[in-house]
């Protein structure tokens, strides 16, 4: 039984959208399939018919159904969904194709930020290159503490994005930096832990400094693609850690 999805600091509406919404992504409603109708899912969700019906305005928006009269709503075709809002994105990287999705993450990452590096290495101002520093200053006295070093992490991305001044990559911007969170949230596990990105990240940022955009886009692709190495080894690592261990043959009992 579906049940809403409780989250601090969130409305009520917002609880209901990511609830309905996990459940589109993760195919429990398939494409094409109908929705329940409003009774059923206030009973389901224990919810009124008002915060209902504003959440299923949000999915509306997202492209994920569509509410017709009488008919009630309905999964649209994935094709049509709006793959690059960021809560398709948070409720992709929590179904079961992660794998493909953080695949598609990186392709994404690889795609955007070599570029967006290159165009900041000629217009980043003096205090957003100031930010990139500090950034990577607290990324290194984190060591190895994860939960510390995420954040500085994101942001000196965040910085890099924003310099480059385009209204398009603004527009790119907010699924980008989704991407990166879900990729470095999942990087925090890597065997080789933290540290050893830091001469990546120094080399970005040298590159972006110097005014050197062929050398800032060749230095952040190394970057993301040792990211992704970091993923898959920490998903590796992971899914080991899972495996429940087997006494070796000449231990288990015979029949």
């Amino acid at each position: 039984m579906t049940s809403v999805i409780r989250r601090r600091g969130r409305s009520l509406v917002d609880q209901v959208v990511d609830t309905i919404g996990q459940d589109i992504v993760a195919r429990r409603f398939p494409p094409g399939s109908q929705l329940p109708n409003e009774t059923e899912w206030c009973e389901r969700l224990q919810v009124s018919r008002s915060v209902l019906r504003e959440a299923l305005r949000v999915l509306v928006s997202k492209n994920l159904i569509d509410i017709r009269s009488r008919a009630g709503g309905r999964v649209r075709d994935d094709s049509e969904w709006n793959l690059l809002d960021p809560d398709i994105l948070q409720w992709r990287s929590q179904s079961g194709e992660r794998s493909s999705f953080v695949t598609e993450l990186f392709e994404l990452r690889r795609v955007i930020e070599p570029a967006a590096a290159a165009l900041a290495a000629s217009r980043i101002t003096p205090a957003q290159l100031d930010d990139l520093a500090a950034a990577l200053a607290e990324m290194t006295a984190a060591g190895e503490d994860s939960a510390r070093f995420l954040e500085p992490d994101a942001c000196f991305h965040r910085i890099i994005l924003a310099s480059v001044g385009n209204s398009l990559f603004r527009a790119l911007g907010q699924a980008v930096t989704v991407a990166l969170d879900i990729t470095l949230r999942l990087s925090l596990d890597a065997p080789q832990g933290q540290q050893q990105s830091l001469p990546f990240h120094e080399t970005v940022l040298d590159a972006i400094a110097s005014g050197d955009s062929a050398a800032a886009a060749a230095a952040m692709l190394t970057l993301v693609n040792a990211s992704e190495r970091d993923v898959t080894e920490a998903q590796a690592a992971g899914a080991k850690r899972l495996t429940p261990s087997r006494p070796p043959p000449s231990k288990i009992a015979r029949r």
